[in-house]
């Protein structure tokens, strides 16, 4: 079973400001997921996150639950001076990521990466990876609504 962080109880009456509606993220993720492996190098993980223009990876765990590489984790191996193409994702990945499901509200979300530090949540549907949802997913949904409220 994945673990799933509940949301926060202190968030939930927290709404959409402009229209004081509740919106749900399931709308907002992304299906374009990119899975590799613990044992794939970084290398080549990399080159692949690039080619598909994505910030993050899902990693596929024996444990029954995903693991996440991001573009951050990346860097972290360049800046510490791991050979890419000899050090396995497995090194790097963060195993038990934060994940959230469909339901979850935007500003809920939101707040949950802000306060986690991270800018990617694997969203999750009856416990399996559907999609992500990144941080820059979120500003454009919010950016859309903000402006649409602006319209006559």
């Amino acid at each position: 079973m994945v673990p799933e962080v509940p949301p926060d109880p202190t968030l939930l009456p927290f709404h959409c400001r402009v229209h004081n509606i509740r919106m749900e993220i399931g709308p907002l993720v992304t299906q374009r997921l990119l899975s590799v492996q613990p044992e794939n190098n970084l290398l080549d993980t990399a080159r692949k996150m690039y080619e598909r223009n994505v910030g993050a990876a899902i990693i596929q765990t024996d444990e029954g639950h995903p693991g996440i590489i991001t573009e951050r984790d990346v860097l972290r191996a360049v800046s510490e001076g791991a050979d890419l193409a000899h050090t396995t994702v497995g090194v790097y990945m963060t195993t038990t990521p934060v994940c959230a499901t469909t339901t979850w509200d935007v500003v809920e979300a939101a707040k949950t990466m802000r306060r986690g530090g991270f800018r990617h949540l694997i969203v999750l549907d009856d416990g399996m990876p559907i999609g992500m949802l990144s941080i820059r997913d979120l500003v454009d949904a919010l950016l859309e609504d903000y402006e649409r409220s602006l319209l006559p």
